[in-house]
């Protein structure tokens, strides 16, 4: 009878030290359970960050700004030309001075002398050109066509070189102009065809006003 309570005994003992052997297993598996839990929400909130969405905000400022540089070196290259399309704006640059032809026909009506509302936006472009490279003298000369008296024509272009100095005054453009009128004399381009016969394109590019901006005090005082 001892015998076999004794066995009942390790027995008992045997199945009580199984059974407490297999909850610590578990505590493992909670552990990893609970720790993989607590890794999802950490980098959850790396996916909102604000950095990717700040690099697309500094294009827009920098196409802007190298729009802005290539119009201004089509004004500003040494040597090249100051036309741009759609404007009667046009001229060339070296290094000493600036040229720049105004069309009369943009700037005045036919036989006058004050300056149509229209010549403004021409004018200002001008203007800037001034504003930006001007240094030295601002030379504004008139020019006409070959149509009336030589006297009558030297009046009107002089007028009209002065109108142009008047306006970039006016504007606050403060520089040392001297004003021109050069009447029909120096065109451009023929005023008649080889046959005599009347050119109105050719008149057209005669009837001018060019201004010439020296860049340097050394030049044109």
């Amino acid at each position: 009878m001892k015998t076999l309570r004794f066995l009942t005994c390790v027995a008992a003992l045997s199945a009580l030290c199984a059974c407490g052997q297999e909850p610590e297993p578990a505590k493992p598996q909670n552990q990893a359970s609970a720790a993989s839990t607590t890794v999802i929400p950490q980098t959850q909130p790396n996916a909102s960050a604000p950095v990717p969405e700040q690099a697309p905000a500094a294009a827009p400022a920098e196409s802007v700004s190298s729009t802005l540089s290539a119009q201004g070196n089509n004004l500003s290259t040494q040597g090249s030309s100051l036309s741009a399309q759609g404007s009667s704006l046009s001229g060339t640059e070296t290094g000493f001075n600036i040229q720049i032809n105004l069309s009369s026909d943009v700037l005045f009506d036919f036989d006058k002398s004050e300056l149509k509302p229209e010549a403004d936006a021409e004018l200002q472009k001008a203007a800037d050109v001034i504003r930006q490279k001007g240094k030295g003298l601002i030379l504004i000369i008139g020019y006409t066509d070959s149509k009336g008296s030589d006297a009558y024509n030297q009046r009107l272009s002089l007028a009209r070189a002065q109108a142009v100095k008047n306006w970039f005054e006016a504007k606050g453009l403060n520089q040392n102009y001297q004003v021109k009128g050069q009447g029909a004399t120096n065109p451009v381009a023929p005023n008649t065809h080889p046959d005599g016969s009347d050119n109105p394109e050719g008149r057209a590019k005669n009837r001018r006003v060019e201004i010439i901006v020296n860049k340097t005090t050394q030049l044109g005082g």
